[in-house]
Order: structure tokens, then sequence, then C-alpha cells
């Protein structure tokens, strides 16, 4: 029996320009905190509540997921994963493929370039090629997937919605 599951990658807000601190332990603007929020009611009115997600471990992506959660309600499991950060195309697709399998909606939490990425290498730039091309602070592209986590691989998508969060 083939199970629809939805994967929705989103990069994180938009961060304090690089300066006193690590690139690890750089901060949303206050910009950014916006922004992620309007990701967050976006993913409320269009019914998207992930029951799992994938972060990374980085300071902005953890202030992007929790201000996603203030505006949308949703409260699932959250792994922070340090492959994320900086991770190619393939490290995200290992880190995908080890989803509870248990799991139907699945957010990741991420950066670019390897977000925009694997969501060309997953849709195989469908439809989506200028949206991944131009992967914005706060963008989100939701990916309808058939079949079993574990064996996600490249094609295997299709996109069914974007959105940029500007607040």
């Amino acid at each position: 029996m083939t199970t629809d599951r939805t994967l929705i990658l989103i990069r994180h807000a938009k961060a304090e320009p690089h300066g006193s601190t690590t690139d690890h332990e750089r901060c949303l603007t206050e910009r950014g905190v916006l922004d992620a929020r309007a990701v967050g009611d976006w993913l409320r009115e269009k019914s998207l509540s992930p029951d799992f997600v994938w972060c990374s471990t980085s300071t902005r992506t953890r202030e992007t997921w929790a201000a996603i959660v203030e505006a949308s309600g949703v409260g699932p499991i959250v792994d922070h994963e340090q492959r994320i950060y900086d991770a190619s195309p393939r490290t995200l697709l290992e880190v995908l493929r080890e989803t509870p399998e248990n799991a139907h909606c699945v957010a990741l939490v991420g950066h670019a370039p390897g977000v925009p990425a694997i969501a060309a290498a997953l849709t195989e730039a469908n439809a989506a090629v200028d949206f991944v091309d131009h992967f914005a602070t706060s963008a989100v592209a939701v990916l309808r997937i058939e079949g079993e986590w574990a064996d996600l691989a490249p094609g295997a998508t299709e996109l069914e919605q974007v959105f940029v969060g500007r607040g």
C-alpha cells in the first residue's frame, strides 16, 4: 500500500549580518521574526501541520521554527540535527530518509544552498525551477511524496505549493 506524505521545506528567516558572532549563532532580525510568523500563519491557513520536524542546530533556524510554532500553534516532535547545518543535498536526503515512518507530514528547516538544492533534486526542478533557483529567506516548498521516507529519491516528489513569508 502506497502512503501519501507531505514534506515542507523551509529556509530560515532573515538573519543578522555576519559580524560579532559565529555564523552558527546568528539570530533572526525583527523582520525575520515577522516573516517566520507569516509562514506559521500560512501553514495554519493551509491546514499543514507537521507531525515531525527536522531543524538545523543553528540559532536562526531554531528561532525560525519557534516563530512558526507561535503563529501556527503546531507542536510536533522536533529533532535538532547538526547535519542540516551547511548540508549538501545528499546529506539532506540521508537525513530525510531517517524520518520516522509514522510521520506523514514532515518539515525541514534549513539553509541555502542545501534546502533549495534538495527541493530541486526531489522535484527534478519541474514547475519550480525559478522558485528553487531564487529560494528567498522564509521560503517554503510543499512537496507530495508517495511511499516511504526510507525510499525517498531524486525526482520522487511533486511540488504542490510555494510560499515566501513576509510579515
